[in-house]
C-alpha cells in the first residue's frame, strides 16, 4: 500500500491568539485565587483588624471578584475584574506594609509570589487598554 501524503498541521487563523488569551486568562485566574485566599487568610487571624484602610480594600477585593464568573477569567470582562482584584488587593497590602516585604509573616514568601503574578496582571491589562495586547 502506498502512504498517504500527511498534511501538515498548520495553525487555523485566530488560533495562536486564542491560545494566548487563554493562557493569560488562567494567569490571571490563578493570580486572583491565590491573592483573595491569602488576603482573605490574614483577615481571619485578625491581621486586618484596626486596619481600616486595608480592611476597605479587602471589601472592594470581594467586590471585584464577584463580577469574575463562578471564579473562572473565561473573557474580556473578567480579565479586567480580575486585574482589579489584583490591583485591590495590592493596595490592601501596601496599607498593612508599605515596602511589601511582610518580615515576620509565615506567608510572606507566598504574599511576594502572588503579588508578582498580579503585578504581571495588571501590567497586561495596561497593555491591552493601550491596543498593544499580544
Amino acid at each position: 500500500m502506498a502512504e498517504r501524503n500527511k498534511k501538515t498541521a498548520a495553525p487555523k487563523p485566530g488560533q495562536q491568539q486564542r491560545r494566548a488569551q487563554e493562557q493569560r486568562n488562567a494567569q490571571a485566574e490563578a493570580a486572583c485565587r491565590q491573592l483573595v485566599g491569602l488576603l482573605e487568610a490574614m483577615a481571619e487571624e485578625g491581621r486586618l483588624d484596626g486596619q481600616e484602610t486595608a480592611a476597605q480594600y479587602l471589601n472592594s477585593t470581594r467586590a471585584y471578584y464577584r463580577r469574575i464568573r463562578n471564579g473562572k477569567v473565561m473573557g474580556p470582562a473578567d480579565f479586567a475584574a480580575a486585574a482589579d482584584v489584583c490591583a485591590s488587593v495590592r493596595r490592601a497590602l501596601a496599607a498593612l506594609d508599605p515596602s511589601l516585604e511582610f518580615a515576620g509573616l509565615p506567608q510572606a514568601d507566598a504574599l511576594r509570589e502572588a503579588l508578582r503574578q498580579g503585578a504581571l496582571v495588571i501590567e497586561e491589562m495596561k497593555r491591552i487598554k493601550a491596543g498593544k495586547a499580544g
